[in-house]
């Protein structure tokens, strides 16, 4: 077999090159604090223990990418947002600044990188690029701008949508300039691929992906002025979902557990697209089961986040099974 670095093997991933193996790209984020034996709170405001719990959990596992980093609450942060911290889950959003509608220059942040715990999120990327960036790929983790927008407005945001709202879809396109102006700086810090995570885009209405292309476009050419990568990642999808999702051209996608796999992977060749299919550490795929999964533009990767309480073991388990499916 021909040996390959994981960032070598991600590249090949993206141009849909045959690969020798299949690339794995979990979403650690939590999980590594579990592994540090520190909070999550403690990590995700160290940028020197982010980088090294992160790089540790990478080196323990050996899998293919690096997420810097998977929060859902740090772009909200950077707007205003309240959080609630606990010591074994990633925050969570107390306040919704916009949720009367009003205040639109929230979004009239002239340097994002000097927001909220942004600087600690650049900073640790940094220290990761100098110390592993050659050999690992490096993806920059941006909340989407639905799930962004969802935080600043409240709950109300997806039922705002689903009617037409005008205010809500401001308030997304807005939302779309933060995720834009921290691509920018991620692209500038040396990622490989920008991963637009947003879990709202497997819940809403297609029609509302409409308001969406435009902006992501945006993101889409930011990344490939830099040469790096795009990637489209949400959860609980339908499967009446995946093409509108894979149309609007990201370079590749994973869209969770509920999604046939085969039949994404299928579509998103067809769009030049890479396509992650979901495992799960704690329900292991049948013995043998992911031996036929190496094919061009396909890799593994989980539905969402590893949380924090998974068994070592689990992933350790998950780990040989990709690695016998490798040797078969």
């Amino acid at each position: 077999m021909v040996e390959i670095s994981p960032k070598e093997l991600v590249k090949s991933l993206f141009q849909l090159k045959e690969l020798p193996r299949t690339p794995f790209v979990p979403w650690v984020s939590s999980f590594a604090a579990q592994l540090e034996q520190v909070t999550v709170e403690e990590m995700l405001n160290d940028p020197g223990l982010l980088s090294s719990s992160l790089l540790d959990a990478q080196q323990l596992f050996g899998y293919d990418a690096v997420a810097m980093v998977f929060d859902p609450a740090l772009e909200a942060e950077a707007c205003g947002c309240e959080l609630k911290w606990s010591d074994e889950k990633l925050p969570r959003v107390l306040s919704h600044p916009l949720e009367d509608g009003v205040g639109q220059d929230i979004f009239d942040i002239q340097d994002i990188g000097k927001r909220g715990r942004v600087p600690i999120v650049l900073e640790a990327l940094k220290r990761t690029n100098i110390v592993r960036g050659k050999q690992i790929a490096l993806f920059g983790v941006i909340t989407g701008p639905l799930s962004l927008a969802k935080h600043l407005r409240g709950e109300s945001l997806g039922d705002d949508l689903d009617h037409g709202s005008e205010e809500a879809a401001k308030i997304v396109a807005g939302a779309a300039g933060i995720c834009l102006k921290l691509a920018r700086k991620y692209c500038e810090a040396g990622v490989d691929a920008i991963v637009i995570s947003d879990e709202m885009l497997g819940r809403v209405d297609a029609n509302v992906y409409r308001i969406l292309a435009g902006p992501l476009k945006s993101i889409w050419n930011v990344a490939k002025f830099y040469g790096v990568r795009s990637l489209l990642l949400t959860t609980e999808c339908g499967a009446e979902k995946v093409e509108p999702i894979l149309d609007l051209q990201a370079e590749g996608a994973a869209l969770g557990s509920r999604v046939d796999g085969r039949q994404a992977w299928e579509a998103a060749l067809k769009r030049n697209c890479c396509y992650g299919t979901s495992v799960d550490p704690a329900n292991l795929p049948a013995e043998g089961a992911l031996s036929s999964s190496r094919e061009r533009g396909h890799f593994l990767t989980t539905d969402w986040e590893v949380p924090f309480e998974t068994d070592v073991n689990a992933m350790h388990r998950l780990m040989a099974e990709i690695n016998r499916s490798i040797a078969s």
